[in-house]
């Protein structure tokens, strides 16, 4: 482990922030949440068995950003592409080689409206985390994280982002949001993830979504 992470608890670990110097004032509340963010994903993780896979930080540290192009700089920087290539607007948040990365609470919700809600930020933190423990719980196996509606889904699950979200969806509906490989509406994806929970266990789900045989819409279909 590394040396500058202090464990607070089981599964809990004092990560270190760095902080845009417009954000200093925040530092405080910021570190709380990514605290409650980790305590958040440590009872998903215990809730279903995978509790022994939060001994590690998800992160080895934490930055934080007050300009949406000094985030992009550094997720590009962090990812190995070129400073030439566009991210979209709402891209706020990553995890890439062991640090955490993201815009402030305050641009997130100015560049995300559609993801407003309560606890939001601190739920940022947790999807973020949450796929890394996805890809723990595959063994490091990236590529068995299914499609992109599966792991979104998934992370947005284990965040409990969108729970309360009215919106009503049909199979069609499912099916629609199945059959799109291009990248969709998080909202969308979490209420499809819910309702997929009603026909399969989540260790199902998890454990057959990158296998090539994996056939969801068949199941929806009875």
């Amino acid at each position: 482990m590394d040396n500058n992470i202090n464990p607070l608890e089981s599964g809990v670990f004092e990560i270190p922030l760095i902080l845009s110097p417009e954000l200093e004032a925040e530092r405080e509340l910021l570190s709380s949440w990514i605290i409650k963010a980790q305590k958040e994903l440590k009872a998903f993780a215990c809730k279903f068995g995978w509790e022994g896979l939060m001994d590690k930080p998800f992160a080895k540290s934490a930055e934080i950003y007050d300009k949406k192009s000094d985030y992009d700089f550094r997720l590009k920087e962090l990812c190995n592409v070129g400073q030439s290539v566009q991210l979209p607007k709402e891209y706020s948040a990553a995890l890439e080689e062991d640090i955490f990365i993201s815009v402030s609470p305050a641009l997130y919700s100015e560049n995300y409206p559609d993801g407003i809600e309560d606890d939001s930020f601190q739920k940022l933190i947790t999807h973020e985390m949450a796929h890394r423990l996805h890809v723990r719980i595959l063994k490091g196996d990236e590529d068995a994280m299914g499609p992109i509606w599966f792991f979104e889904g998934f992370a947005l699950f284990a965040a409990r982002q969108f729970i309360n979200d009215p919106i009503d969806m049909k199979i069609k509906d499912m099916i629609n949001i199945i059959t799109n490989e291009e990248r969709g509406s998080y909202r969308l994806y979490a209420k499809l993830f819910r309702n997929l929970l009603k026909t399969m266990s989540l260790t199902e789900l998890v454990s057959q979504a990158g296998r090539p045989e994996f056939n969801i819409i068949r199941k929806l279909r009875g």
